[in-house]
């Protein structure tokens, strides 16, 4: 099992101490053994020589080691966090960050737990909001009237059966602005359409006649905004007399 960081640390400073006091004993017994001053003051000092220098090496090891094991721990946690910022949460942290230094393990657990949770959160996002689309749509399908809905650009969002018996060109990947007409009473109705979004305009009973068929059409429509105000899109709802239903 990986030692923590702070035992590494106690471990590398232990060291520390334990060459110091080894240099300690050393030029004890030099001394205690000393048969002259010369040759005393020689061997002093070529004991000195070796652990200065050792000790100058080590501590070098020790200034650095330490902080690049930390950097070597927390860049891999920043990569995982990366990942899962960009919504990545199908990681495999079993492989790639249990090789971390023990101090990171709780952190990396903590990590993963998180993922489970996210993961779940939005499976249980999207099945709900999968379930809430299918009761609206039900729903809009069961109404008389024909049933438009458009993001503020005019793209098709949703239309009902209604309005698509009515105008079949209407699908869920085209644009208003994009389409042609065939008559010019369903040019004036999309008309309106178009210009209550250009406009960011409720429309209520707006009523776009047909001169040939002597039918009628009246339009109701809202405007869906965001909580800052702006528009995003609308609902349309197209109530057609009989005289129009009738051709």
């Amino acid at each position: 099992m990986k030692t923590s960081l702070k035992s590494k640390y106690h471990l590398l400073v232990a060291i520390l101490f334990a060459i110091i006091a080894l240099q300690t004993a050393i030029m004890l017994f030099v001394i205690s053994q000393a048969k002259d001053l010369y040759g005393l003051a020689n061997d002093i000092h070529t004991v000195i020589i070796i652990f200065v220098f050792g000790l100058f090496i080590y501590i070098v090891v020790l200034y650095n080691y330490i902080p690049y094991k930390l950097h070597i721990a927390i860049k891999e946690v920043e990569k995982l966090i990366e990942s899962i910022s960009t919504g990545n949460y199908q990681i495999d942290i079993d492989s790639s960050m249990y090789d971390q230094d023990k101090d990171f393990q709780a952190l990396i657990l903590a990590l993963e737990k998180m993922l489970g949770i996210i993961a779940r959160f939005d499976q249980a996002k999207a099945d709900k909001v999968y379930e809430h689309h299918q009761r609206i749509q039900l729903l809009i399908n069961l109404i008389p009237q024909a049933i438009l809905i458009t993001g503020a650009n005019g793209d098709v969002v949703y239309c009902n059966e209604v309005i698509r018996g009515k105008f079949p060109v209407l699908t869920e990947t085209i644009n208003l602005s994009e389409l042609i007409w065939k008559s010019d009473y369903h040019a004036r109705i999309f008309a309106v359409v178009q210009d209550a979004l250009r406009y960011g305009n409720n429309i209520y009973n707006v009523s776009v006649d047909d001169l040939v068929y002597l039918g009628k059409v009246l339009i109701n429509g809202s405007i869906i905004r965001n909580r800052k105000g702006i528009s995003t899109g609308a609902v349309f709802v197209l109530d057609f007399t009989p005289h129009e239903k009738q051709n």
